[in-house]
């Protein structure tokens, strides 16, 4: 019990201090990344184990703070509260990824913001990160748009990019056809948001990235190509396909 109201106390108080800190300059925060296993349950001991390299600082705050997502003790809910009080003005978002792969997932995110948002926490929106590949099913990106839409809140694709190199295969290269379909994904992407979700609920999409030199997937055992732009900073069918998608 000592140790739960130790690391409630810290949360409020780095919670707190960063929003005050911050105040009138950033106006839009996410409160909670990444909640959920892929299961759709939230991350505790009994549903999720940290991976050996990290062990040694990683903790997770529902081993200590509420390990029920719908308990008003679970440090989503008080996470959300602290924010809202430190300032009020502020978009609050929880955000989360491969909502789009395991629909649970999608479906265990608006279970859980309808609950935080009935219990006097204000989450303002929801985030799906998006890191799809060609084999994405676009009947889960539809359903994932859908579903965070119903909750009427704002919705935001907050880091998407589309993997060509799933399999991390060495020294791959994209051919045109490849490059066309990954056009075609981006652009089947930016439609379904504009398609499901309402104008006043959209809340903008990022994309992870510039170049493909830049991004998160690109390694020198094995290259992807995930992004807008190739490493001379040219425009890849991507971007026509991402442009199309927005008209």
């Amino acid at each position: 019990a000592q140790k739960s109201v130790i690391i409630d106390s810290a949360m409020k108080k780095y919670i707190t201090n960063t929003i005050k800190h911050y105040s009138g300059k950033i106006k839009t925060w996410d409160v909670v990344n990444e909640p959920f296993t892929d299961r759709g349950l939230l991350r505790t001991p009994s549903s999720y184990t940290i991976p050996a390299a990290n062990v040694s600082n990683q903790f997770l705050y529902a081993q200590y703070i509420g390990s029920n997502a719908y308990d008003q003790n679970n440090y989503v809910l008080k996470a959300f509260q602290y924010a809202k009080a430190a300032d009020p003005t502020v978009t609050t978002f929880i955000n989360d990824y491969n909502l789009e792969y395991l629909t649970a997932k999608a479906d265990s995110m608006k279970a859980l913001v309808t609950f935080i948002n009935k219990n006097g926490a204000l989450v303002d929106g929801v985030g799906t990160q998006m890191h799809i590949t060609l084999s994405t099913s676009q009947a889960n990106i539809d359903y994932v748009f859908r579903t965070l839409a119903s909750t009427g809140l704002k919705v935001r694709i907050s880091e998407l990019d589309v993997a060509l190199n799933p399999t991390k295969t060495a020294s791959y290269t994209p051919d045109a056809t490849v490059l066309a379909n990954q056009a075609a994904m981006y652009k089947y992407v930016v439609q379904s948001y504009i398609k499901n979700v309402p104008a006043a609920q959209r809340y903008g999409i990022t994309i992870w990235g510039v170049t493909d030199t830049d991004s998160w997937l690109n390694t020198a055992a094995a290259p992807d190509f995930p992004l807008l732009f190739d490493k001379n900073y040219t425009k890849k069918p991507a971007y026509t396909g991402f442009l199309q998608g927005l008209q």
